[in-house]
């Protein structure tokens, strides 16, 4: 197998290509460790190794993947792999994620608790989506709304806004503290449902944040929605 890395260094993408000799079902990340065996110096994150912690994101033939389970067949003739898009690249296969959680942290994106009010397990179901998100930031990656409008706050936050303001137990209106990011920005291509790899629906999300912030009045209808939208 021909394995080609495109690594951000010294503030270009170069390429390095390595031939390998694999076994069947191994993973992306098993790969890059074989080749960091060759080449001490590439970077890469990885921690859980279990799709978990969604560091390993990285782009595989062109395809927005987590690294630990894209598994490649043994007959596979190539494998490129590159750091991936809408994203700052820091070195190598390593991109800046921390925008991921000052958004969070901008719009408050924590339980504001009030009197002592317990979840049902309906409660819980119906937020699932918003919790099993594991930040990886693919969805951003692959979202054309990210790319054209910075103040667009990326299906990653309003995936993890809609666990928060969905809460009953919040004392605070958490869909106030989501103006500034600008929701309506999202155009509904679904490309963040189609490459999550956790099956949260970010799409999905975002439609009903975006529903009950027009009915607070917080934003505006669109003029041309293009039929994305059922309201």
């Amino acid at each position: 197998m021909r394995v080609r890395i495109k690594r951000f260094k010294e503030g270009r993408i170069i390429e390095d290509t390595y031939n390998l000799e694999i076994e069947d079902k191994r993973t992306v990340l098993d790969i890059l460790y074989l080749i960091r065996e060759m080449e001490p110096t590439l970077s890469f994150r990885a921690m859980c190794r279990a799709s978990i912690c969604g560091t390993c994101a990285v782009k595989v033939n062109g395809e927005h993947k987590l690294a630990c389970n894209t598994q490649v067949e043994s007959e596979t003739e190539e494998l490129v792999i590159e750091p991936v898009d809408n994203s700052v690249p820091i070195k190598d296969l390593v991109v800046e994620q921390d925008y991921l959680f000052e958004r969070m942290r901008k719009a408050a994106l924590w339980i504001e608790a009030k009197d002592n009010l317990e979840l049902k397990p309906s409660d819980i179901q119906k937020t699932q989506k918003s919790w099993d998100c594991i930040l990886c930031g693919i969805c951003n990656n692959v979202c054309p709304s990210v790319q054209s409008d910075t103040s667009f706050g990326g299906p990653s936050l309003f995936t993890k806004a809609f666990g928060v303001v969905e809460d009953k137990r919040n004392g605070e209106d958490k869909l106030k503290q989501l103006i500034p990011f600008n929701i309506q920005s999202c155009v509904h291509c679904k490309n963040c449902d189609i490459y999550c790899p956790k099956a949260c629906t970010p799409e999905v999300l975002i439609t009903l944040i975006e529903g009950r912030m027009l009915k607070k009045g917080y934003i505006q209808r669109k003029t041309e929605d293009f039929g994305f939208l059922g309201f």
